[in-house]
């Protein structure tokens, strides 16, 4: 990623390195690959050419935030992770299910327990 530094002297913040494109599309394409995808269907997923999407993952192009941020949807990874590489916490899930949790009757989250549990269940 970028790394950055304001320069007192002219008042702009001055880029020192840049977005290296190469990592960003050696990880869509790790991911893609995990996921036992094709560039042919991230590509008619995405509406974009397999040809434009080979040059994302070689690092030959340089795809726009909107697309990275299509791309990480695609491939189920936050845009965050995808420019990091950093792994995002769990912290938000355990969040959002408190929340869903206290809307909701005892009954229904017994349910959703019951439901869960058995899911954990299965490898």
């Amino acid at each position: 990623m970028a790394k950055c530094f304001y320069n007192s002297g002219k008042d702009r913040l001055v880029v020192k390195q840049m977005i290296d494109y190469k990592i960003i599309g050696q990880r869509i394409q790790k991911t893609r690959m995990g996921l036992s995808m094709t560039q042919e269907s991230l590509a008619e997923m995405l509406r974009i050419s397999t040809n434009y999407l080979s040059k994302i993952e070689t690092g030959k192009e340089k795809p726009n935030l909107e697309m990275l941020a299509k791309i990480s949807v695609a491939v189920d990874i936050s845009l965050a992770e995808l420019l990091t590489g950093v792994v995002e916490g769990r912290q938000y899930l355990h969040e959002d299910f408190a929340d869903i949790l206290a809307s909701c009757s005892p009954e229904k989250v017994r349910m959703m327990y019951d439901v869960l549990a058995r899911i954990a269940q299965y490898e």
